[in-house]
């Protein structure tokens, strides 16, 4: 709890009080207030509130920008006379007011949380490395990376690190630290070398107790092998882990052109920048895509997301139509692949049709058991029809499936406590900071 001036901010009940009476704000404008407060000996980025406080879901800098106003008006405060919250143009937020420090203090810090042990099964892919001649292959790279995680995660056996977490880290950091911080046995990593039509793909496999290498290799082909080249990569990688690989078509991708791959990864680039110049520069990439092979599902997949976040921000009921045909498409395309319903499901909690969006999920959940995104998705809808047990539920199986991710443990925090089940909120309140103590050292 924080003591400033009339105020009390009681974050454990999400509550903030003046002379003692509730005074009305949302819960995320609690949570900036509170973070500002926590780091009052600093300007606080906003894309580091962006990136904490938003890490679930693409947002433009007008949500920051609400909050802000939001909390200003809850303390009766002025952005030119600032009392609590000033802003340092260029640069971030401060919060200046005079923190009752012993009060601070009572508040106990949440006990350190470990993450499970990790099983042999487990692997992190971590981004490739340019070795490109002009070093402007990062699309290609990642790319390549992105690929081999969508497909591990197909093997059922298998817990594979999701994208978000994975790409924190590079090929400079100690594998064993890697594994102790991502929960994993396993790390896959390596280098591309992208000259005119000719690759060169170094990939090294490595055991993160020992720290020594499973298996190395190097790959001279030509960039329309890449296709068979990751399904070769992701066979070798299985047959590792497993001993043998049970279903030998389940790594197997569909086929594109090179073409249409590549401006899909620009795609998929663009959209991980999460800003409403990005979302446009995704559905520029992905249409060229879908122009080179109209076939191509995850293309569509990635314009209906790429859309559907547009719509979110400017509420243009064509880019809701666009979104949700591109959504229909990719799943016509590639009705087995449970990314096309995630992205469906995505376009169709946009437009609030919260049952439909739950069929789709539900499905993505029933193809592929292990996509802690289709679960993590399902909760944020179960949410926005305050079905919080459900809710819950449902970030418990994400945080399952992806340990390593503190985005699950941090919507539990709010939602324990909302069901008064207090003891369990701390634990989550616990295992959010470890998470996200592991992804800044």
């Amino acid at each position: 709890m924080f003591r400033f001036g009339e105020f009390e901010l009681d974050l454990d009940r999400y509550e903030l009080r003046r002379g003692g009476e509730a005074v009305k704000a949302e819960p995320r404008v609690l949570e900036v207030l509170n973070y500002l407060i926590e780091r009052r000996d600093r300007v606080v980025p906003k894309e580091e509130l962006l990136d904490t406080l938003w890490a679930d879901v693409h947002v433009s800098d007008s949500a920051l920008t609400t909050a802000i106003r939001d909390a200003r008006r809850a303390l009766s405060d002025s952005p030119t006379d600032p009392r609590w919250i000033r802003t340092i143009y260029g640069r971030g937020f401060r919060f200046v007011g005079l923190v009752d420090d012993h009060a601070a203090a009572a508040a106990p810090a949440p006990a350190p949380a470990a993450l499970p042990p990790a099983d042999d099964k487990s692997i992190a892919v971590l981004p490739f490395t340019d070795l490109s001649p002009a070093h402007d292959q990062k699309h290609f790279c990642e790319g390549i990376a992105e690929e081999l995680i969508n497909t591990l995660t197909r093997l059922r056996e298998v817990r594979v690190v999701s994208r978000a977490m994975a790409f924190d880290f590079s090929e400079d950091d100690d594998v064993r630290l890697l594994g102790t911080r991502l929960g994993v046995r396993h790390v896959l990593r390596g280098s591309v070398r992208k000259a005119e039509e000719r690759l060169r793909i170094t990939v090294h496999l490595v055991d993160t107790r020992k720290g020594h290498h499973v298996w190395s290799e190097k790959y001279d082909r030509n960039v329309g092998d890449i296709f068979a080249l990751q399904e070769e990569i992701a066979d070798r990688t299985a047959r590792v882990l497993l001993g043998v690989v049970a279903d030998i078509h389940a790594l197997r991708s569909t086929p594109v052109r090179i073409d249409a791959y590549e401006f899909h990864l620009r795609g998929r680039q663009h959209l991980a920048e999460g800003t409403p110049e990005s979302f446009d520069a995704a559905v520029g990439m992905f249409e060229l895509a879908i122009d080179f092979d109209a076939e191509y599902a995850p293309a569509h997949a990635g314009l209906a997301d790429a859309l559907a976040e547009l719509y979110t921000i400017r509420g243009d009921a064509g880019l809701r139509a666009r979104a949700e045909d591109a959504a229909k498409r990719a799943v016509e395309l590639a009705p087995g692949l449970a990314e096309t319903h995630i992205s469906h499901g995505h376009v169709l909690i946009a437009e609030e049709r919260y049952a439909e969006a739950a069929q789709e999920l539900e499905l993505a959940m029933s193809i592929n058991p292990r996509s802690s995104q289709a679960y993590y998705r399902m909760g944020h809808l179960l949410v926005r029809e305050a079905r919080l047990e459900e809710a819950a539920e449902m970030f418990e199986r994400a945080a399952e499936l992806e340990p390593a991710d503190f985005r699950p443990p941090l919507q539990l925090v709010w939602i324990y406590r909302t069901l008064g089940r207090d003891a369990e909120s701390r634990e989550a309140e616990a295992r959010t900071a470890a998470l996200r103590a592991i992804r800044t050292r």
